[in-house]
């Protein structure tokens, strides 16, 4: 067991003179705010020293072999690696509104509601639910202003360019189904939600519209830069897979 842990000596052994100083005095400068003092730099190049030889002998026993854990760390630092071989220039303006072009569904503004809304609480009228919502949109048919005996609403009472998404979250998918058919500019409902009955008043709406590329400039540059990388790594997979298996289909 000596032997077969310890081996013969290395044609290169491993020296302080030999440590990446100045990535150890940064990597101790972004933990502690300062740079090591001479003490602490050595003691710092002898843990490198050990960590080397260490990891030398590791590899000389094949402890990297079959484990799943390390086979893991190496292949994502491989994918970074792949990252750093190349440079992706900054797009044009051109690039992006092409980009922009191709896939205007990934930057439509979404369409918005605004609306006024009088909650009824379904725990709290119990049986006379429906009643009171009935009654309360017969005296604001009457007098649009007019004051009704509603309930609190935990997200308020008026909505402004709201989306389908922020709609949903706040009343649930069948008051944001329901809200899309409701007339403009007079009370209607009872509209059902999660919670209750809701009586409505919207105000306007927009419909979904694609956007300029000034006002989504830098979503659609993330998009583009995300793509190209992605663009850049399959190529570079595909000439290693060339390589390491030239057998297996594109």
């Amino acid at each position: 067991m000596h032997r077969v842990l310890f081996g013969a000596p290395p044609s290169e052994y491993v020296a302080p003179a030999n440590a990446p100083i100045e990535q150890i005095r940064q990597d101790w400068f972004a933990a502690k705010g300062a740079l090591p003092d001479a003490k602490e730099e050595a003691a710092l190049v002898q843990e490198w020293v050990e960590d080397e030889i260490l990891y030398r002998r590791a590899i000389e026993l094949g402890l990297d072999q079959n484990d799943t854990i390390v086979r893991r760390r190496l292949v994502q630092r491989m994918r970074f690696f792949l990252e750093d071989t190349y440079r992706i220039e900054a797009p044009t303006d051109a690039q992006l509104q092409a980009w922009l072009e191709r896939n205007p569904d990934e930057f439509a503004l979404p369409s918005t509601t605004s609306f006024t809304q009088r909650f009824f609480s379904r725990g709290q009228r119990g049986t006379e639910l429906g009643a009171a919502a009935r009654f309360a949109l017969e005296a604001l048919e009457e007098n649009p202003d007019a004051t009704v005996d509603g309930d609190p609403f935990f997200r308020g009472s008026a909505f402004d360019d709201a989306t389908a998404s922020e709609i949903t979250r706040a009343f649930g998918q069948a008051f944001a189904q329901s809200i899309d058919d409701v007339p403009l500019e007079q009370w209607s409902g009872p509209v059902k939600s999660s919670y209750g009955l809701h009586l409505v008043y919207v105000s306007s709406r927009s419909s979904a519209e694609a956007p300029k590329l000034e006002t989504v400039r830098d979503k659609v540059e993330r998009d583009w830069l995300r793509a190209e990388r992605a663009r850049h790594n399959e190529e570079a997979l595909t000439k290693l897979r060339a390589r390491y298996s030239p057998e297996a289909p594109e």
